[in-house]
C-alpha cells in the first residue's frame, strides 16, 4: 500500500509542468552538455528504466528509483530514492552522465545543473508521451533502430486492441487511482488528458469522469452514484489482497446501492506491478482492461 500511495503522489505531481530550460536539460535527443553517448544512467522513473532495458541498454543503468520493479535484472542496482525523496549523495557517488526524471524535482535538477549532468525530462503522462519517450531515449542512447522497433511493436499492440473492440458498446468505466482502504472516501479517479483516460478509451470503455478537466480529480460516492458506472476498476499496484479484504471492499461498493457495476458484479481489482507505470508493458494492462470490459468472445 505504501508503494500504491507513492505512485499516486507521482501521478498528481506530474500535473505540474517540468522546467526544461535549465542548463543540462534535454527534452528530446539534443544534449549539448554531453555530446557523447551516455554510459552511466540514473533513472528516477520506473517506466524509463523499462524503456532503456527494452532498448538493450540495461547495462548502462547505474542507479534506479526505489519504485523500480522491472526488469528483474535491475533488482540489485543501487536505489536512489524517489521523485520526492532523492538521495543526492548517492546520485553524486554513482557519477551519472545522464539522469532521467519523470516529473519535477528541483533538488535533483539543481544538482545536475551544478555538476553538468545531462537531464532528460520524461513526460509519459499520455500514450503519445510513452512513444516519444521511447524515440527520445533511443536517440540519446544511440539505439534508434531498437527504438523504432519498440515503438512500432507498442503501436501495433494498441491497434489490435482498438480493432477488437471497435464495434462493441462502450460501458461507463470508473477507474479508481486511490481511495481510503477502509471506506469509499478520498477517491481519486482520472479526468481527461492522461494515459489512464486513454487506456479506458483504447480498451473500449467510456471514462465516467472523462469530461473533467482536472487530470486526477477527487470524486464523492454521491457523484459516482449519479453517473452510474457500468464497470468499476480499482488500481492497486502490488497490493496483496486477501479474500477477506476483497470481500470487504466489494461490500463497500454494494453499500452504494443498485449502480450497474454492483448489480452486474463488475467491480474489479487490478494489482499488477505496472498498473500505473506508463511503459511499453502498458499494452498488457490495456489488453487486460479491454477483456474485463468486453469478456465476450471476439473471434480472434
Amino acid at each position: 500500500m505504501l508503494r500504491h500511495c507513492a505512485s499516486i503522489l507521482l501521478l498528481v505531481g506530474l500535473t505540474v509542468t517540468s522546467l526544461a530550460h535549465q542548463t543540462g536539460h534535454a527534452e528530446g535527443p539534443e544534449n549539448k552538455n554531453n555530446p557523447t553517448t551516455p554510459q552511466r544512467i540514473i533513472t528516477i522513473a520506473p517506466n524509463a528504466a523499462e524503456v532503456i532495458s527494452d532498448l538493450g541498454a540495461a547495462d548502462r543503468i547505474v542507479g534506479v528509483s526505489k519504485f523500480c520493479v522491472y526488469p528483474p535484472q535491475l533488482a540489485k542496482r543501487p536505489r536512489v530514492g524517489g521523485l520526492f525523496d532523492p538521495d543526492l549523495e548517492k546520485i553524486i557517488a554513482l557519477r551519472p552522465d545522464l539522469l532521467v526524471l519523470r516529473g519535477r524535482c528541483e533538488s535533483v535538477e539543481s544538482l545536475c545543473a551544478q555538476r553538468h549532468i545531462a537531464v532528460y525530462i520524461d513526460k509519459t503522462d499520455t500514450i503519445t508521451g510513452i512513444q516519444k519517450c521511447i524515440t527520445d531515449l533511443g536517440r540519446l542512447l544511440d539505439k534508434d533502430k531498437e527504438a523504432r522497433a519498440l515503438a512500432s511493436s507498442f503501436s501495433k499492440r494498441l491497434d489490435r486492441i482498438r480493432r477488437r473492440v471497435a464495434d462493441r458498446k462502450r460501458p461507463r468505466v470508473l477507474l479508481t487511482v486511490s481511495r481510503q482502504p477502509d471506506r469509499l472516501a478520498n477517491i481519486l479517479t482520472t479526468g481527461k488528458g492522461t494515459f489512464l483516460h486513454e487506456m479506458i478509451e483504447i480498451a473500449g470503455g467510456q471514462n465516467l469522469f472523462g469530461n473533467v478537466e482536472a487530470p486526477y480529480p477527487q470524486v464523492s460516492p454521491e457523484a459516482i452514484v449519479a453517473r452510474r458506472p457500468d464497470v468499476v476498476i480499482e488500481l492497486m499496484p502490488e497490493a496483496d489482497l486477501t479474500d477477506a479484504q476483497r470481500t470487504r471492499m466489494l461490500d463497500q461498493w454494494k453499500a452504494l446501492g443498485s449502480i450497474p457495476a454492483v448489480t452486474g458484479s463488475r467491480v474489479y481489482f487490478m494489482t499488477e506491478d505496472n498498473v500505473q507505470i506508463p511503459s511499453p508493458r502498458y499494452a498488457e494492462i490495456i489488453d487486460k482492461v479491454s477483456r474485463l470490459l468486453h469478456p465476450e468472445p471476439s473471434g480472434e
